[in-house]
């Protein structure tokens, strides 16, 4: 009996180390055959722009399925939104704590997510909001109409922003073909589009020229010792 029993732990013991082995193995050929997506954007006069989307939906793999209660931070600071744009799935949720001292009140008309939101410093930050339909959600603030932001929801895990000189990577894409789309802030119609196979190592590399120039996001301003700014100046 107790030899049966033994000859019955090894065999065990065989079967998990071959499955940790084979797993190991799906791993490693996992991340052998990730590729890296490289773009520059620019606009109509050929200037590098930053502060634009760029985003890959798989054509022939599965895409990924998303992770429940991921959550994202616009802020309110100086005046401004920061990050003047924000980059998210859809489904995911999105936090507006405000760092200023005085009262904002939030706003988007955006088809994709309309929303009303008064956020006070001096409270407790209201409960995030949830983004579910892609497309752009352009932000205002009601008391000060300087302030100008913007949030882009996309159905795909793989998406990145440009750099100040224009460039963009996604890393990690499993190799395949993709439709990838760029999009920048105030830009009207649909995002530019192009189909790209993807390689298994190395980089792939997108180009993408807009027909028009994207306005700078706002300065922030320094309100701290002056009075609250109201309505629009």
């Amino acid at each position: 009996m107790q030899k049966m029993a033994f000859n019955k732990a090894r065999a065990k013991a065989k079967t998990i180390a071959a499955l940790v082995s084979t797993l190991g193995l799906v791993s490693l050929s996992n991340h052998a055959t990730a590729g890296l997506l490289v773009g520059h954007l620019t606009d109509k006069n050929a200037q590098s722009v930053s502060n634009a989307v760029l985003f890959a939906t798989p054509l022939d793999t599965p895409t990924p399925p998303k992770k429940a209660g991921d959550t994202s931070i616009v802020a309110q600071e100086n005046y401004a939104f920061s990050p003047y744009l924000t980059v998210v799935r859809s489904g995911s949720l999105v936090r507006f704590p405000n760092k200023d001292n005085h009262e904002h009140h939030l706003k988007s008309f955006s088809p994709a997510k309309t929303f009303e939101l008064r956020v006070n410093s001096k409270k407790e930050e209201p409960a995030p909001i949830l983004f579910d339909k892609t497309g752009e959600v352009a932000l205002v603030c009601h008391f000060h109409d300087w302030m100008r932001g913007f949030i882009y929801v996309v159905d795909t895990p793989y998406f990145t922003k440009t750099d100040a000189s224009g460039n963009a990577v996604i890393n990690n894409l499993p190799a395949g073909k993709y439709e990838v789309k760029a999009w920048a802030p105030n830009m009207l119609g649909e995002p530019l589009a192009q189909t790209v196979q993807v390689l298994a190592d190395g980089s792939s590399n997108v180009k993408f020229q807009f027909n028009f120039v994207p306005k700078a996001p706002p300065a922030p301003r320094n309100l701290s010792k002056g009075p609250a700014t109201f309505g629009y100046d």
